[in-house]
Parts: C-alpha cells; sequence; structure tokens
C-alpha cells in the first residue's frame, strides 16, 4: 500500500510528462468529477466499438440488450441525481439533461417532438456512433444502444410509465443525426 507521500511523488511525475505535450492537465487533479461524483475519460478510438463487437461475438444481439439495459440503469439515475437541481435552479429536467449529456461529450440530444406521449429525440454526434465511424467507417445497422438505453430510462422516469424505444437513424449508417422513438407500452 503507497503511502500519501508516495501517491504524491506519482502525481507530481505524471504532472511533469503530460505537461510536456500536453500544457494542462483537462482533468484537474488527475480526476474529473461533477456534484461530488468521480468520471473517466475514454477515447471513441477504442470505446464503445470494442466492447460492442466483443458484446455481439460473446452474446449475439443479446449483446445489444446488455448496453441498452446498463444504459437505461444510467439515465433513471440521471433523472433522480438531476430532478432536485433542475427544480432549485428553475431550468426544465430535459434541458438540464441535455446539457450534461453536452458537457460530458455523450452527443447533443434534442426533444424534437413531443406529441400523445411519443417522444422524438435526435442526437447529433453520438460518442456511440462516432466510435463505430472511426473504427469501422460505421455500419450497417443502428449501434446507438447504450445512449437509447439512458433516453430510455429519462423518458420513462419524466414521464413515470413504460416506454419501448427503437432507433430509427443513425449516424454510424451515414444519417445527419441519430433519431429515438419512444412510444407509451
Amino acid at each position: 500500500m503507497l503511502d500519501k507521500r508516495e501517491i504524491k511523488e506519482i502525481d507530481d511525475n505524471a504532472r511533469k510528462i503530460i505537461r510536456k505535450f500536453a500544457p494542462e492537465n483537462p482533468c484537474g487533479e488527475g480526476r474529473i468529477t461533477l456534484l461530488k461524483r468521480r468520471y473517466v475519460m475514454l477515447s471513441t478510438d477504442y470505446f464503445p466499438f470494442d466492447l460492442t463487437k466483443d458484446l455481439e461475438e460473446i452474446f449475439g444481439v443479446a449483446g445489444d440488450t446488455l448496453l441498452f439495459k446498463g444504459g437505461k440503469s444510467v439515465g433513471t439515475d440521471i433523472y433522480e441525481r438531476y430532478h432536485d437541481l433542475a427544480e432549485k435552479y428553475n431550468v426544465d429536467i430535459r434541458d438540464l439533461i441535455s446539457a450534461v449529456g453536452y458537457y460530458f461529450g455523450w452527443g447533443t440530444g434534442k426533444v424534437v417532438e413531443r406529441k400523445d406521449g411519443v417522444y422524438k429525440i435526435h442526437m447529433y454526434d453520438s460518442f456511440e456512433a462516432d466510435s463505430f465511424i472511426k473504427r469501422n467507417g460505421g455500419a450497417k445497422k443502428p449501434v446507438c444502444h447504450f445512449l437509447r438505453g439512458v433516453l430510455s430510462g429519462l423518458v420513462e422516469s419524466i414521464e413515470k410509465r413504460e416506454y419501448k424505444s427503437k432507433e430509427t437513424k443513425c449516424a454510424a449508417m451515414g444519417d445527419e443525426y441519430c433519431e429515438f422513438i419512444f412510444e407509451p407500452k
């Protein structure tokens, strides 16, 4: 186990090395934090393309479902975490969540239609689509399973009912944006 002095020496050395080619560490003190939570930065050169491909290889189409379910849990958690903050600052929860997604580089989302309980959401610059474009030149089918899950968890939390979801357009397939449709079950 390292003591605090040894950890500080490792941190200081890492900062010296990084400053040789990057003037400032975007992670501050080696950690990315927002509202007392820790986050990590991953390159879309590898993530989520490699994970998605490995899941497909091992589980077939069930791998897509795993990513969706994981995303849905994240979406539910995001709603619960930011709901009070949205009320405190008098900001629509959908706008706050969109801003957080943008801040963390997930993409820029916009609800383009909300009618009779049906949501149509466009996501520009999806990190999932970007990863498939960089690593594979694109895809033949929609690939944003995690984001679809996140959005599903958010929509269901906001509306307090279950929805079925699908990605009808995907930037990885050459579309201008990724489009998600959410319909009440």
